[in-house]
Parts: structure tokens; sequence; C-alpha cells
């Protein structure tokens, strides 16, 4: 008489046929051939093999190996949006791993992100709009301890040198503001563009500025 192990190793798949994990089907002790009581939703094969970033799916009677980037965070090419990989499978192709960089965008000759046009002049719109808020006081010092002009003089070459909506403006901010912001076009073109002061310059004396009470 021929005894057979009372179990074996069969592979347990899940409703779509991908591979779970081992368990054991019985023998089954009413037949007197050999037979097992295979479990549902499990196939008597080899364990599949692991491969990483994978997951082992039977078809048609052998182990196919399906891409499996679960969890991965991505971005729609079309709008730079972030979203989390929740289906098994190759990536779609309207999104890709890369994160954008702000004012960019998608690229599928180049395959990566690229400037938009006006990507400098977002860029500094963007920083302008963050340097946030300085005292009149604190930004008058600045300039006058990097300049060497006081308040008087500032308003002096405002006189001189603007015109119209403009001049009330940068004249009014000069001697009455209480606070100066660099989103303000009036004031940013006065320091710019009369006084001659670089964008990058001006910005350091605006973090200096910062730190004077």
């Amino acid at each position: 008489m021929t005894n057979y192990p009372s179990t074996i190793p069969v592979c347990q798949l899940d409703e779509n046929n991908f591979f779970v994990g081992m368990t054991t089907a019985d023998l089954d002790p009413l037949e007197e051939q050999q037979r097992y009581l295979i479990p549902r939703l499990c196939v008597q094969a080899d364990e599949p093999e692991h491969r990483t970033g994978f997951v082992p799916q039977w078809n048609k009677g052998k182990w196919n190996y399906v891409e499996d980037h679960r969890g991965e965070v991505v971005y729609l090419k079309k709008t730079g949006e972030k979203q989390t990989i929740t289906a098994l499978g190759k990536l779609p192709n309207d999104v890709t791993i890369c994160a954008p960089l702000p004012f960019t965008e998608w690229s599928e000759k180049a395959g990566a992100w690229v400037d938009v046009a006006n990507a400098d002049e977002l860029r500094l719109q963007d920083k302008r709009e963050k340097a946030g808020v300085l005292a009149r006081s604190q930004l008058l010092t600045s300039i006058e301890l990097q300049f060497g002009k006081n308040k008087e003089e500032l308003a002096e070459i405002a006189e001189r040198e603007l015109t119209g909506d403009h001049l009330i403006k940068v004249r009014n901010a000069i001697s009455e503001a209480q606070s100066f912001t660099l989103k303000n076009d009036d004031i940013w073109d006065f320091f710019t563009q009369t006084l001659y002061i670089s964008a990058d310059k001006l910005f350091a004396l605006w973090e200096e500025a910062k730190l004077n009470p």
C-alpha cells in the first residue's frame, strides 16, 4: 500500500488570480487513489519566484508577473497634480514619477518638466509675494545705511523722476505708509527702475531689514 503525504503545499490566489501565499491541501480520506482536496482559489503549482516591483498572477497554467506600483506617488503630466497609485499594472501614460517644479509644464519631447514661457517672470512675482511686510522705519533705515539716502532724499528723487499716480503713491508711501511690501508695483518699480537697485540686492536688503527692530 502506498503511503501518501497527508498534505501538500498549494498556492493560494485572490479573486483575480494574483498570488496571495502558500497554504496546504489535505489528502482526501475517502479516495483510494492519490487525490488531494484543493481549497477554493488555490492551484497546485510551484511557489512563484519573488520579483521586486511585480506580483505573480496565475494565467493559463503558468505564472505571469504584473508590475506593482501601488503606493507610489506620481504626477499628472497635464496638471502636475500628485496622486498615489492604487491599482496593479503598468503606470498610466499620463503620469510621471518626476515631481514638477513651480512654473513648469510637461514636455513629451524632452521627457521632463520644462519651464513655461514666462517662468522667470512668475518666479520673480512669487518671490515678491513671499517676501513679506516691513515696517516703514525698518526699510528706510536699511536704505539709508546701504545707500546713504534718507527719507527726504528719497522723496526728492521721487519728485524729480516720477509723475502722475506713480509719483503720488511712492511719495505717500515714503512719507506716511505704515509698512512696505514688494508686491506693490509702484514701490518695486521705484526701487528697481528709479534707484537702480537690482532685484537680488533688493531681496537681500529686505531680509537684512527684517532683522532690524
